[in-house]
């Protein structure tokens, strides 16, 4: 017996993360081989086209847009509707909150993890959505695009 097949039979994982990621197809098939058939797929593009592996997953986006970006933008658009929320609905008051918040927070408050206990929760939440680190939207025009552009990722 080899020692490949003794560690596999001891239920270690392979230390190659292609190997890795191989086992992890396999066992994806009969629950959804629509996701098991994209992770072969890009195992083989990576070991026969030397393709980087985010690329051959579709994580290495175009013009700066890739799926992570999109993550955090969804993420942060929706902490800054819960802020909107807690403004009553009114986009006005958030666009004055966003620009007292970029304008007057000391950048050591910004730069905490967690927001200040003092701090209502709508500046709490422009705190969380600064966190995400795309920035936040500084024109009431840019506001009202953020949240109309939700996604669902």
């Amino acid at each position: 017996m080899t020692e490949c097949k003794r560690r596999s039979r001891a239920g270690r994982l392979p230390e190659n993360p292609i190997r890795r990621v191989r086992i992890a197809a396999r066992l994806l098939r009969e629950h959804h081989g629509e996701l098991a058939a994209w992770l072969e797929t890009a195992v083989q593009e990576h070991i026969r086209q030397g393709t980087d592996m985010d690329k051959a997953l579709g994580f290495a986006g175009t013009l700066g847009r890739t799926p992570r970006f999109d993550v955090l933008r969804v993420q942060r658009n929706r902490l800054l509707s819960r802020a909107l929320r807690h403004l009553h609905g009114d986009m006005r008051a958030l666009h004055r909150e966003v620009q007292l918040y970029l304008e007057r927070v000391p950048e050591h408050l910004k730069d905490r993890q967690q927001p200040d206990a003092g701090w209502s929760a709508a500046r709490s939440l422009i705190h969380r959505a600064s966190h995400q680190g795309l920035g936040l939207p500084a024109t009431l025009d840019g506001l009202r695009k953020a949240l109309r552009n939700m996604g669902c990722s």
